[in-house]
């Protein structure tokens, strides 16, 4: 009966736990050479929002205009490596 009721209880918590975890937003900072103000994301994961500001970093470095073949390759290596 000890047993049962220490699995349910433990069970619980986990659930409590991962659903607290993977519900929350956060705010991430990244700093890219080129641009003066950093890039904040809000996402689940720091991964997520890495994504999001690598987006916003070539829309910003590009203009939202083709910047060829080389200068292309250049932002996207910075966009690609933040400042930590």
């Amino acid at each position: 009966m000890k047993t049962i009721f220490l699995i349910a209880v433990v069970m619980t918590g986990l659930n409590t736990f991962a659903a607290t975890t993977s519900n929350t937003e956060k705010v991430y900072l990244f700093k890219f050479q080129g641009i003066q103000q950093p890039i904040s994301m809000k996402a689940f994961s720091k991964e997520a929002a890495f994504k999001l500001a690598a987006k916003e970093c070539f829309s910003k470095l590009t203009g939202g205009k083709y910047p060829g073949e080389e200068k292309g390759l250049d932002i996207i290596d910075i966009c690609a490596n933040p400042k930590m």
